[in-house]
């Protein structure tokens, strides 16, 4: 199987080429929506600001693409960091802008005002693991992930949340509906249970979910 990592301008793309690589897999980095249907899965990485990823996503004509081969055509998709936000229907990133609309998500900024947390939030923090989660299959209940954002998604269906991590309040770290799975952590930089959760992803979408 063939897994496409798409490249918006967003960045960390060789890290996890090199992850996915590491684990025995071929992923190549495609620049363009057309490319997806060559694919068999998809995986969104991504650091950045949400309006900025949505527009670069519309012109190198992945949104189309992705709602097609995702949404139409069943092919497992992993967002990471900004791309799991960018899943969503709406972001609050400078305004309010429109996301690729595949989970019933908005993407507010980190609400620090009673703890008095500073943001980004950056660095190594444990998750509660929901029983039964894909991702998390083999992974200890409080392991640690690596996380930079100042951003997070608020689902509207809380049964898709499958971990959360806690900063000023619970959030969540990680969603599963279907054939869509994401990460708010980095998993490619998250060391041997980062790569168990991409690992899990993977071996997810070679057993034809």
């Amino acid at each position: 199987m063939r897994f496409a990592i798409v490249d918006y301008k967003a960045g960390n793309l060789r890290n996890v080429q090199k992850a996915v690589e590491h684990l025995g897999r071929a992923a190549d980095i495609v620049r363009h929506g057309a490319a997806l249907a060559d694919a068999g899965a998809v995986i969104l990485p991504g650091v950045g600001a949400f309006a900025q990823g949505m527009e670069n996503l519309a012109q190198a004509g992945f949104v189309e693409a992705i709602r097609r081969e995702v949404l139409e055509n069943g092919k497992p998709l992993l967002g990471i960091c900004l791309g799991m936000q960018l899943l969503g229907d709406i972001g609050f990133e400078g305004g309010e802008f429109s996301g690729l609309g595949l989970l019933p998500m908005t993407v507010p900024r980190f609400d620090t005002s009673e703890c008095g947390a500073r943001l980004p939030h950056i660095g190594w923090n444990s998750v509660e693991i929901n029983s039964g989660a894909v991702l998390f299959k083999g992974v200890p209940p409080g392991a640690d992930f690596y996380f930079v954002h100042s951003y997070h998604v608020a689902c509207r269906d809380e049964s898709m949340v499958s971990a959360r991590c806690d900063y000023c309040y619970p959030f969540a770290a990680a969603v599963e509906r279907g054939n869509i799975f994401a990460t708010q952590f980095h998993p490619e930089k998250s060391q041997r249970y980062g790569l168990k959760v991409l690992e899990n992803f993977l071996a997810y979408c070679e057993a034809g979910g």
